[in-house]
């Protein structure tokens, strides 16, 4: 069952109507919530995972917000037949994460919010055991774990990016509270759930945040509602990155690192002082020789040719098949440059719109 609204703008606040919810509830407990930006082969293979679930059909909604894609996103999903209920809003044009979120929370009916990346192919349990976590440890969200496709592990660079996800995971474990069960410091947003009311004492997601860390800005809101994060690795879905390129990675970058600098700025106590933005920002008087002099050289490999040079030399290594330590060495390095090019977009747009 598939339902579509078009031209569909998100809101700055919710408000939810007991009673209405109330009815809602009754029959629907979880809406299950993807945004998705000219993504259509990866989403179609998403909504067809969720599509086979062990939680009754009644009991869940899917609903898909598709943020301005070109790419025929909207008539591929018309074409999936599945027997839960879906529901896609359209966007007229792309406004980010953020506001495609926004919106579909403004439209969800279930009393339990699962937010999944237009990437992700989950396991037939997925709901199931979002619901099952949530309700017995109130007070918290609850993450899922994240494995690669196979086929990633086959280049130097799909096995570089395996093991930096692995690794981001276990830095943000805290402890192990139950087995399978731990701790987390930060949640990401690729694979949450969340009760709906919690948003009432949190508010949504910042729209200013486009592309990245507007989950770890609700973090920050979150942590000040006294809510906890929990990472259950039993809730195992597989990131289904079909490309998995250095360059893709590199470009996408980019956008998330302005954000990132909107993100330090907005927390300048907590965040304004990370090692990313000492290492990114304009040179201070506070800097060494050596952070100085590495900023130049940044700067100067940061232009377009500086970033082919290296980009040529990295597909040099690979064809020949450098040590892939030495390879790791210069993944970090190209990364790093984009980064540094983000990073200062980032402050040139901040100096153009400062935040409020």
């Amino acid at each position: 069952m598939l339902s579509q609204t078009t031209g569909a703008g998100p809101r700055d606040k919710v408000t939810f109507d007991e009673d209405s919810r109330r009815g809602a509830e009754a029959a629907l407990r979880v809406s299950v919530i993807i945004t998705t930006y000219n993504r259509r082969q990866a989403l179609l293979e998403t909504v067809k995972a969720l599509g086979r679930q062990t939680m009754s059909l009644e009991s869940y909604e899917i609903i898909i917000v598709d943020d301005g894609s070109t790419d025929g996103t909207l008539e591929t999903i018309r074409r999936v037949s599945l027997s839960c209920r879906v529901r896609v809003l359209g966007a007229a044009v792309n406004c980010g994460i953020s506001a495609g979120r926004n919106l579909a929370i403004q439209n969800a009916n279930g009393c339990y919010l699962i937010f999944v990346s237009d990437d992700v192919i989950v396991p037939e349990n997925f709901v199931v055991s979002h619901v099952e976590t949530l309700e017995r440890f109130p007070g918290h969200w609850v993450v899922g774990g994240m494995s690669q496709l196979p086929s990633l592990r086959e280049t130097p660079f799909g096995r570089y990016l395996d093991d930096l996800e692995e690794s981001f995971t276990e830095a943000r474990k805290v402890a192990l509270i139950a087995p399978g069960i731990w701790e987390l410091s930060w949640p990401t947003a690729r694979n949450l759930s969340l009760r709906r009311d919690d948003l009432e004492r949190t508010g949504l997601f910042d729209k200013r945040f486009r592309v990245a860390c507007e989950d770890q800005d609700l973090t920050h809101r979150a942590r000040d509602a006294g809510i906890r994060f929990l990472y259950n690795e039993r809730i195992s879905c597989v990131h289904n990155d079909q490309v998995g390129d250095l360059r893709r990675y590199c470009l996408a970058q980019r956008p998330r690192t302005r954000d990132t600098v909107l993100f330090c700025a907005k927390y300048p106590a907590i965040h304004g002082n990370a090692m990313v933005a000492r290492v990114n920002g304009y040179v201070s008087w506070r800097d060494g020789p050596m952070l100085v002099a590495k900023k130049l050289v940044k700067l100067l490999l940061s232009k377009d040719a500086g970033i082919a040079l290296v980009e040529w030399l990295v597909s040099v290594g690979e064809r020949w098949r450098w040590p892939e330590r030495l390879l790791r060495r210069m993944f970090r390095l190209v990364i790093g440059l984009n980064m540094f090019r983000g990073w200062r977009e980032g402050l040139k747009l901040l100096e153009q719109e400062p935040l409020d």
